[in-house]
């Protein structure tokens, strides 16, 4: 299901007006426009399969993938759920987490395992996060904020089993309480894990409009974007994923196409029967 003009046309109407500003650190920069994260997949094939008129919006993957993507607006604790087609694993996401993190586990959903990826733990080493990891495969790490540090944590989902984790992270407000938390449990593929790291840990400010909501600790900068070009920015990226997904859709269709059959081998001229 692609992102039509209809949809293209709304999302330029909600945002020709906003003023952009660049919002940092982007773990405080407030939720953004989740159609960051929806119409990405809408490009690329994913399906809205919730009830016309439903305001709970669900996405199924394509193919054999049939990922599920929820984003429940009544829900009490996190109104993003996603999970597996087989159920191994899911993920849930407050709704003050940036779209920008959320989409670095989704983009994932989209273009698979990427050449040269490196895990989650290293992306956060080698942006100067605090990392502990145990030989049991658990680990913890902080984000080197000087105030509000990003909490990560990789523990048994159970006390008594150390093959069952959960990735807990957390961002705490001045009184420990948290601004947002995700919740990822289960066997979640790795590639999954380093887009979401990737995007959790970049110091690169996120687009925002002026009032939109954020944590007060958030830092804003005039962006030199215009609304026209931050509009413009966000459909140059549904662009890409759509032709990355027509891309992935020709190379799966060539793989699986049988192999032409080999013509027959003509006789050898001195078995041929000669006529009179």
């Amino acid at each position: 299901m692609a992102v039509g003009p209809a949809q293209r046309a709304s999302y330029a109407n909600d945002h020709h007006t906003k003023i952009p500003f660049e919002k940092s650190p982007r773990a405080l920069a407030g939720p953004g426009d989740p159609r960051h994260v929806t119409h990405a997949l809408l490009a690329s094939g994913w399906t809205l399969t919730s009830a016309p008129g439903d305001p709970r919006i669900t996405l199924t993957g394509p193919d054999e993938a049939r990922h599920q993507m929820a984003i429940d607006p009544f829900a009490s604790g996190s109104p993003w759920r996603i999970q597996s087609a087989d159920w191994t694993w899911n993920a849930s996401f407050d709704r003050m987490v940036p779209a920008e993190i959320i989409a670095g586990f989704t983009d994932g959903l989209l273009h698979g395992p990427r050449r040269g990826d490196i895990g989650p733990w290293e992306h956060m080493q080698k942006a100067g996060w605090a990392v502990e990891r145990q030989p049991d495969g658990t680990g913890q790490a902080l984000s080197p904020a000087p105030e509000l540090p990003v909490r990560v944590e990789l523990r048994p989902i159970f006390n008594d089993s150390s093959d069952h984790f959960a990735w807990r992270i957390t961002q705490p407000d001045h009184q420990g309480m948290p601004v947002w938390k995700m919740w990822i449990s289960g066997p979640v593929p790795d590639h999954l894990m380093a887009g979401l790291a990737e995007q959790l840990v970049s110091d690169a400010p996120v687009l925002r409009g002026m009032h939109d909501l954020d944590h007060y600790s958030a830092r804003q900068e005039p962006s030199l974007l215009t609304p026209q070009q931050a509009v413009e920015a966000h459909f140059t990226r549904i662009d890409a994923a759509q032709a990355r997904a027509r891309s992935q859709r020709r190379t799966r269709l060539t793989t699986r196409l049988p192999a032409p059959a080999a013509a027959p081998a003509a006789a050898p001229a001195s078995s041929r029967a000669t006529r009179p």
